[in-house]
């Protein structure tokens, strides 16, 4: 579901940016009290070289954003050998769904830390429902429960927005997720809106930078913030996603293996072009080189939804290539 900041904010940063191309418990579970102690995970300093290769790969890839007619922030980071490309890539900009994958693991954090289960059931009932697609809303016709687990599923495979507003719920609300995220040693990362949040005062969204999403990808990959189950629970979900099909995943060999979470803004009334269209995943590269860990986020481009989707495809495709020739 489409989370959007504040008009004058994101403005603002079009402004700076505009001239660079691109076990079961009850079903009525608590959220976690907001004086419970934040999971704390002593960070890593992000280490991250950046050689001829990745200047190459930057010029290329500031090429495609030249396509967009707006902003285009990317990052890639070789998970492996801890090198980094980007394209203004510590510039906040509007997250939409993808902060459901900050979430998530939030949600993780909290069930390391036993104040949820994965295996934990949660009542939902059709008047708690926030709008998405048909699909989505199905899923909460009638009285239903959950597990923890299955609604994690569902936001980060379907990012369905019910599933979401209720694992923040769980966790204490948006701002717990943006503790959760400065624990971790990120300063991006701000969300403070649950997807109700947006349906009543389509005035906020949560943002976050491509460098920081890529950083965090990559620490996932390498087991930095979970426990063994706990990551491979999120990747398998992350690998699993059918939306943004056309995004990342489109322009790859096939049998790629990806694990994303997308995220889209609504479309603008004057060019019916969407706001934003993002994609940031876990791209595995053949014959043992390595994991890719790429953050793409489009915000303001005058490009229908398609040319969005395959400037994005585009883009990976260019990382692929680099990469996957070493």
């Amino acid at each position: 579901m489409r989370i959007m900041r504040s008009v004058a904010t994101v403005l603002l940063a079009l402004t700076i940016l505009s001239g660079t191309a691109c076990n079961k418990s009850s079903s009525n579970a608590r959220p976690a009290p907001a004086s419970a102690p934040i999971a704390q995970v002593s960070p890593t300093p992000a280490l991250f070289t950046r050689g001829e290769a990745e200047i190459l790969l930057e010029q290329k890839l500031a090429s495609i954003c030249e396509r967009a007619q707006g902003v285009v922030a990317v990052a890639v980071i070789h998970v492996e050998k801890g090198r980094i490309a980007a394209i203004n890539g510590k510039a906040p900009l509007p997250l939409y769904s993808v902060f459901k994958l900050p979430l998530a693991i939030a949600v993780l954090k909290e069930v390391e830390a036993n104040h949820l289960k994965v295996d934990q059931v949660v009542h939902i009932t059709p008047d708690e429902l926030v709008p998405g697609t048909p699909e989505n809303s199905a899923l909460y016709s009638k009285p239903v429960d959950y597990t923890i687990s299955q609604l994690i599923e569902f936001s980060i495979s379907r990012s369905d927005n019910t599933s979401t507003d209720k694992l923040l719920q769980l966790v204490g609300g948006p701002p717990r997720v943006s503790e959760q995220m400065r624990a971790f040693g990120f300063h991006t990362f701000d969300i403070h809106s649950s997807v109700s949040d947006y349906v009543k005062n389509p005035k906020a969204v949560n943002t976050g930078s491509a460098e920081e999403m890529a950083t965090l990808l990559t620490q996932l990959q390498q087991g930095k913030f979970l426990q063994p189950a706990q990551s491979e629970l999120l990747i398998k979900y992350m690998r699993a996603a059918t939306t943004g099909l056309k995004r990342l995943r489109s322009n790859l060999p096939a049998g790629t293996v990806v694990a994303d979470k997308t995220g889209s803004g609504e479309r603008d009334a004057q060019t019916n072009s969407p706001r934003a269209t993002n994609d940031v995943g876990l791209i595995t590269l053949p014959d043992g080189k390595g994991t890719l860990a790429v953050a793409v986020l489009v915000t303001g481009s005058k490009l229908v939804a398609t040319e969005q989707e395959k400037l994005i495809a585009d883009l990976g495709r260019a990382i692929y290539d680099e990469y996957a020739k070493n």
